[in-house]
């Protein structure tokens, strides 16, 4: 079986596989340009030849270069109120805008005798190295060439290596900026035991001061660090504090740490359902649980409020298929959840998640389902 060709296996020379192929192309022109210098007759000749065309060569290369960096050259906001105080010098980002729209304006203004000029300084520059014009094609080919690799090249050198290098320096500016010792004045938790001690109590309760030793435990910490009980609890503060895409990911890390706390990703698919309206990420944890669970009722029973919810929000505006069977699959999952568990009727009577749907009569299937 023939193995494919991977050029970046041969040619080491960055992890980005489009500057490896446009680096190859480098290699193999510059190959060309030596082989070319060799039809000359003397050594002297073969040396100003190929020192000529070398120079054009990274001349060309380093003009595309040039206008690479200015057109892949990223913007970056520092939006981060934290970051008001100190700011990355922008004077670089200014620069290379205004040469930008420079260089696009004079370019589209005099587009015609930018070719004339350069069809001129083609034919100088054949006649410097032959008295005649026997080296047009190939420096005409080399600029071209050359100007459009070096634009290749630094264009995404740019918009990848320098972003990212951007991006990892902001980041660690704003840990400077937003660490103790650049904010004293905020409080942090430094143990579980504390913590624990705050989400133990009465939230209603709790002073601002220890509110907001959380909210910063959570912005340095993440919802992840904590064990399942303490991430559970963390989860319920959060909610209660309106933090719902935090209280999301802290109910479903709990049951990520403990497969038990099936409760914790029903809390999860709840609000991501009810609250922040993500019903395809919600019905997909779910369908999960009740795949590796499917016993277990109170799946169903989510499910069918996630459908009804989502159908009740979308029938007047959308008119589609699935919007139609929406109502159906909730239906569908109800029953079954009712089959399950006779003890979630009289929770569903009252949800107004299952408005519109005639509890009495899935109920009244559900047994039949049982009798059968």
């Amino acid at each position: 079986m023939d193995k494919k060709l991977n050029i970046n296996a041969y040619i080491p020379i960055c992890n980005n596989k489009y500057l490896n192929y446009t680096c190859l192309i480098l290699i193999i022109t510059s190959i060309l340009i030596i082989i070319y210098s060799l039809n000359t007759t003397t050594g002297a000749e073969y040396s100003r030849t190929l020192s000529s065309l070398m120079l054009i060569q990274f001349l060309s290369f380093f003009a595309g270069s040039f206008l690479g960096f200015l057109f892949g050259f990223p913007s970056h906001n520092n939006n981060n109120s934290l970051l008001e105080k100190y700011q990355r010098n922008s004077s670089l980002k200014e620069i290379t805008s205004w040469l930008t729209k420079i260089i696009v304006g004079i370019t589209l203004v005099e587009f015609k005798d930018i070719f004339k000029y350069l069809k001129l300084i083609i034919h100088h520059l054949s006649y410097s190295l032959s008295k005649d014009d026997s080296h047009t094609v190939i420096i005409g080919s080399i600029i071209g060439t050359f100007f459009i690799l070096g634009f290749i090249v630094f264009f995404i050198l740019s918009v990848t290596t320098i972003f990212e290098e951007l991006v990892v320096n902001d980041k660690n500016i704003e840990s400077i900026l937003t660490g103790e010792a650049m904010n004293p004045n905020i409080v942090y938790v430094h143990n579980e035991d504390k913590l624990n001690n705050h989400l133990n109590s009465d939230f209603s309760k709790m002073e601002q001061k220890d509110k907001q030793e959380i909210l910063n435990y959570v912005s340095s910490n993440g919802v992840d660090k904590l064990n399942p009980l303490l991430t559970k609890r963390l989860g319920k503060f959060l909610y209660a504090m309106d933090e719902y895409e935090l209280a999301a990911k802290a109910y479903e890390m709990a049951y990520i740490k403990d497969k038990d706390e099936k409760i914790s990703l029903l809390n999860a698919c709840y609000i991501k359902s009810k609250l922040l309206k993500d019903f395809d990420n919600s019905n997909k944890k779910l369908k999960e649980l009740i795949k590796n669970e499917p016993t277990y009722a109170p799946a169903y029973y989510n499910l069918a409020c996630n459908y009804n919810r989502e159908y009740l929000e979308f029938k007047d505006a959308i008119k589609t298929d699935y919007v139609n069977t929406l109502k159906s699959k909730a239906e569908a999952n109800l029953t079954e959840a009712l089959r399950l568990d006779k003890g979630l009727y009289s929770e569903a009577k009252q949800d107004e998640a299952l408005n519109g749907i005639d509890i009495e009569d899935i109920f009244s299937k559900s047994k039949d389902d049982n009798t059968e």
